[in-house]
């Protein structure tokens, strides 16, 4: 019998018994009487926004108004939007608003799986992600998001939390470090 062979004979001999999982059922989760002031409470916590899209503006008007001066903007929510064919094509982006399909009160999150958007890279390209999420598409909490949400849905999903940031050990905050510098939500 090779060593090999023998550690692994006395790591299966010696191996704990089983431990039966918990009932994740027996526990209450967390309701929100009011999903979207939690999740707006919070994602502003995070150094992002959202705000439900009043009668009569389009998401563009809001962007437009939150970010006048605004350079080149990417809108995946529109049927003929911009296409690339590389995915560093999206470097000098300055705003992209994109699908969001599911947001969740808990911790401000937005469930991510955009099957026409070939290069993901946009969403951490863009210095302002702008996430198009329907008002009826959010739930309480990560357990909720994920018995709706389809794993295998495009190949890619993400969910994404408010704007990027990041701190070290001698509490340097840099914002922007590892995606947009600046999100807000748009619920339709």
């Amino acid at each position: 019998m090779s060593a090999r062979d023998t550690i692994l004979a006395r790591i299966r001999q010696n191996r704990p018994a089983a431990t039966a999982l918990p009932d994740i059922h027996a526990v209450p989760f967390i309701r929100y009487d009011d999903q979207f002031a939690a999740f707006a409470t919070l994602i502003r916590n995070l150094g992002g926004d959202a705000v439900q899209l009043p009668d009569g503006q389009s998401v563009a008007d809001v962007v437009a108004a939150r970010w006048p001066d605004a350079g080149r903007t990417v809108d995946l929510t529109v049927p003929q939007h911009e296409e690339v064919d590389d995915p560093h094509a999206w470097h000098d982006v300055d705003v992209a608003i994109v699908p969001g399909q599911l947001a969740v009160a808990e911790n401000a999150t937005v469930w991510v799986s955009h099957p026409d958007n070939r290069f993901r890279s946009i969403y951490f390209l863009t210095q302002k992600l702008v996430l198009v999420v329907p008002r009826e598409a959010m739930v309480d909490t990560m357990r909720d998001a994920y018995a709706r949400i389809q794993l295998a849905e495009h190949g890619f999903g993400a969910f994404i939390s408010g704007s990027s940031r990041t701190a070290d050990i001698e509490q340097s905050l840099v914002m922007g470090a590892h995606g947009a510098m600046a999100a807000l939500v748009i619920f339709v």
